[in-house]
């Protein structure tokens, strides 16, 4: 029998262990979440939040499995529960170590990520014996989960708001006691918990709903809305790369694309099911999502192309990392349902549990390698950052210091490592938002062949416009300066240029000599279509490769 369409028999015995593990999981997140309490505790910063970590997920699980407390396959999903969170939460930490920085952020969201996942096989190994599953059991334990946390949330949620709503109440008619004791964060907190677990036991005895046919029908319209727009994008992509529009990173924006992505993989699902309904849309909307689905590759494609470019052009990070694992096991579950597409096509749903049971059993199998040494994001993050200052691709300021700090025991090592050099440690201590400018003398950049400039031009200092761009620690902009006779009059002038890399124009400022000082005489600036031909621009005025012609404007001089 489908989940969806089964009620549980929960025991009473159930709805007071759930109550009991509401308690005291109210009481255990409110005193670590209190800072004086964590502050006053003797542990180890790496250890202060595991009671959290166990007291948000194990009473939880709990709450989802729960039915009369006999079971044995109910406590070996418990044991199994406490050994992940154990795992997950030590190994972030231990990675993390001692620094502020362990606060259990990724801990919680990745074992929320992989309870999820695991949650509807923990309930078909209570429910039938078994590990095995079929898919379209799992799918609806999964959308049961789902529906049944965002319910439970908003009763929690509004029991809570009910007894802060009493407390001021009380608070009105002088019952100070009783209004302080309900305000009281502990109180709010345990109603708030009280709510959502009693919320999740109540829903699974007494809900039924066909949760499948709901997603079902908003799907329909969905996902070829959503076939619509992917077409109707590649169509305007490759028209605009025919006719020689380039795209940065940025504007390709690789996390739109996962997002897109998602979407796509939950509307196909919650669509097909496990395949068994052999869904059909009409004729030519059916081919064209099916058309749409292999299209998926494109996106997949660049989102991949996104994160690489941004790795190629700094480094890895730890986000960098998880951003690309995301996109290709997206991309290994989007090529997997377009060649089943291509093959069987309009009978393509049939394999859609074999492929997504597998997929899940993988990312169930990622999330564990990544919170392993095999996979330590940490250490990679590390060495590829250390490359990348080596490349000189990274500045090295406070910016750099503090990401290493982040990085736990791997990454303190490295940052001793560069502070061996005195000039780097000086390096490690400015800030990239510091006001203390660079020397322009330093950073000005002179084209090759050029004189020098005259050293009395850079005794100006701030009288120099726009010099502040190519001083300041958190500009990225690139300055170069030449001489040349720009008005021809038999003397040179100064010219400096600056630009931001990847900006479409760069701005040159003119400086002639008068009277003993250097006035500013005219500004030009060079706008370009895409950032390949400024970047040529560039590098012509690096090797002092430029030609003077007339300007075709006059100046407007007021009267």
């Amino acid at each position: 029998m489908e989940p969806q369409t089964q009620k549980e028999s929960v025991s009473k015995l159930a709805y007071l262990i759930v109550i009991l593990l509401s308690v005291i999981q109210g009481i255990i997140i409110t005193g670590t979440l209190d800072y004086s309490i964590r502050t006053n505790v003797e542990l180890d910063p790496i250890w202060i939040y595991l009671p959290m970590v166990f007291a948000i997920f194990v009473p939880s699980v709990i709450s989802f499995l729960i039915t009369n407390a006999k079971q044995p396959a109910f406590y070996l999903n418990i044991i199994l529960t406490i050994i992940l969170i154990g795992w997950i939460n030590t190994w972030q930490n231990l990675e993390t170590g001692s620094s502020s920085s362990s606060e259990p952020f990724l801990a919680v969201s990745t074992l929320t990520v992989l309870i999820f996942f695991l949650l509807p096989w923990m309930q078909n190994r209570q429910a039938t014996g078994r590990w095995k599953a079929h898919y379209s059991c799992l799918v609806g334990h999964y959308f049961r989960n789902t529906l049944f946390g965002f319910f439970a949330c908003a009763i929690g949620g509004l029991l809570a708001f009910i007894v802060k709503q009493a407390s001021f109440l009380f608070g009105i008619v002088n019952l100070t006691t009783l209004s302080h004791f309900l305000n009281n964060d502990y109180i709010l907190w345990v109603a708030f918990l009280l709510g959502f677990n009693i919320s999740v036991l109540f829903l699974r005895s007494k809900l039924v709903m066909q949760l499948n046919n709901i997603a079902k029908y908003f799907s329909q319209f969905f996902l070829p809305l959503l076939s619509l727009i992917a077409v109707i994008f590649l169509v305007g992509l490759a028209i605009s790369l025919f006719t020689g529009v380039h795209y940065t990173t940025s504007e390709l924006g690789s996390g739109t694309m996962l997002c897109f992505v998602i979407l796509n993989v939950i509307f196909i699902n919650a669509l097909y099911g496990d395949g068994s309904t052999q869904f059909q849309f009409k004729a030519i909307i059916n081919g064209f999502v099916l058309i749409s689905i292999v299209l998926l590759n494109a996106f997949s494609a660049l989102s991949l192309y996104g994160i690489l470019v941004r790795v190629n052009q700094y480094s890895w990070s730890v986000s960098r990392l998880y951003a690309f694992a995301i996109a290709l096991f997206l991309a290994i579950l989007i090529l997997a349902y377009s060649i089943t597409v291509m093959i069987k096509r309009r009978h393509w749903a049939n394999a859609l549990g074999s492929i997504n049971k597998v997929a899940i059993l993988g990312l169930i199998a990622t999330i564990l390698v990544i919170n392993s040494p095999i996979g330590d994001f940490q250490r990679i993050t590390v060495n590829s950052i250390m490359a990348a200052v080596e490349k000189g691709k990274i500045k090295i300021n406070y910016d750099l210091s503090y990401d290493l700090e982040k990085l736990g025991e791997r990454g303190k090592a490295a940052l001793a490592q560069l502070e061996q050099n005195p000039e780097t440690k000086a390096q490690l201590k400015v800030g990239a938002y510091s006001d203390t400018p660079k020397p322009f003398k330093e950073v000005l950049i002179i084209a090759k062949g050029s004189q020098p400039l005259p050293q009395s031009w850079f005794d100006m200092e701030d009288g120099i416009r726009d010099s502040w761009n190519c001083t300041s620690y958190y500009r990225n902009y690139e300055c170069l300066g030449f001489m040349a006779d720009v008005n021809s009059d038999g003397a040179d002038e100064v010219v400096m240029c600056y630009s931001m890399p990847e900006s479409l124009d760069y701005e040159c400022t003119i400086w002639q000599a008068q009277a003993n000082t250097w006035n500013l005489v005219d500004t030009q600036k060079q706008v370009f279509d895409d950032t390949a031909d400024k970047k040529a621009a560039w590098d012509n005025l690096l090797n002092n490769q430029f030609k003077l012609q007339p300007k075709t404007w006059l100046e407007i001089v007021p009267e």
